[in-house]
């Protein structure tokens, strides 16, 4: 039988799918496989890893979903499935997958979902029969900070944590408009990547892993199979040609991600900030997020202790100022322009920077 004349719907790891024009009836009761969550700072190559698992004939990677963190109930034995499905449609991001309301409200009638969770893992399950695949996970960015409330509801979570370069992250968020200033910049990596990796020390190395975005473009095979092995996939060699599905899956990221590179091979000299940021920018970066740079291991422009004192005291002293207008609350105004920040959620602190307000 096909779904919407094109997809067959088959049996998927979180139960069965079956149904026809009329409805779509998910069954719950089988195994849990496990769910991956790609997470990152913006900019660090995850919708990359999210075309490479499209391009799996298995794996359905979908889109940016806030609604999974935002849409959680604060009083669970009151969830309720008309007001999830109003919450999923009010959701700019979420009508970029392509699920008809329809189809959506059509299975929950004919498999009405228990509670929350239950009725997530639905729509993933309905967005991966969709593309004919047999396992589902998300990509998105900012889940980095919810990594708690995300894996204590679904157990069957498993984190990939993808972690760039801050100072090639910072090159593009400038050259993008995303951030008006270098240290903005800086501290918006840093706060990602060390939430991340407070998370995965509690979860531990069942349901949390780190990959460099620099292992990915220079050893992507060898980093596809560590994960494909953290969430029990099969590797299969249709992961190292992930431009023939750039096209779809640009088509359901948010508008501002601007992936303009996708459709092309992996490129690993694409951004470097040797070569594309000023000394001076690379030397504010550093006063910021220095130490983080160092524990991962990243080159430092100059070893810290070998750095020459004028070059780290006038990147402090930029520092200090941009950091005291910003307690002030008389920091310079963004950059970038009104729509992209509609898209993207930008506050003059940058993506998701904001003043903490979920969307």
């Amino acid at each position: 039988m096909q779904a919407s004349g094109a997809v067959a719907w088959g049996a998927l790891a979180c139960g069965a799918v079956r149904g026809d024009d009329d409805g779509v009836e998910v069954d719950p009761g089988g195994p849990l496989a496990a769910m991956p969550f790609v997470v990152g700072c913006n900019r660090s190559g995850l919708t990359l890893v999210r075309a490479m698992f499209e391009a799996h004939p298995d794996m359905a990677l979908g889109p940016e979903s806030k609604f999974l963190v935002t849409g959680i109930p604060a009083r669970p034995d009151r969830f309720s499935v008309a007001r999830f499905v109003d919450h999923l449609f009010a959701d700019e991001q979420f009508r970029r997958w392509g699920l008809p309301r329809t189809t959506v409200e059509l299975s929950f009638h004919a498999t009405p979902p228990a509670d929350y969770v239950d009725a997530v893992r639905h729509v993933y399950t309905l967005w991966a029969a969709q593309r004919g695949k047999v396992r589902y996970g998300d990509k998105t960015g900012d889940h980095v900070l919810s990594l708690g409330p995300i894996t204590s509801l679904f157990p069957e979570a498993r984190i990939i944590h993808v972690i760039r370069d801050g100072r090639d992250v910072a090159a593009s968020f400038m050259e993008l408009g995303w951030s008006d200033n270098i240290e903005r910049a800086a501290l918006h990596w840093r706060q990602r990547v060390l939430k991340g990796r407070q998370a995965g020390e509690l979860l531990g190395r069942e349901r949390y892993l780190e990959i460099r975005y620099e292992d990915l473009v220079t050893r992507p095979e060898d980093t596809l199979h560590r994960l494909c092995g953290h969430i029990a996939l099969p590797f299969d060699p249709a992961m190292l040609n992930h431009q023939r599905v750039a096209g779809a899956v640009t088509r359901t990221e948010p508008l501002a991600n601007r992936n303009r590179y996708l459709g092309r091979p992996v490129m690993p000299q694409l951004r470097d900030w040797r070569r594309d940021q000023p000394p001076a920018a690379v030397d504010r970066f550093e006063v910021v997020a220095g130490d983080l740079l160092a524990e991962l291991d990243y080159e430092l422009r100059t070893p810290r202790r070998g750095q020459a004192l004028g070059t780290r005291l006038a990147a402090r002293s930029h520092w200090l100022a941009w950091h005291s207008r910003r307690l002030r609350g008389r920091g310079a105004p963004a950059t970038q322009p009104t729509r992209q920040r509609k898209d993207k959620g930008l506050g003059p602190a940058g993506p998701g920077m904001g003043n903490g307000k979920r969307r």
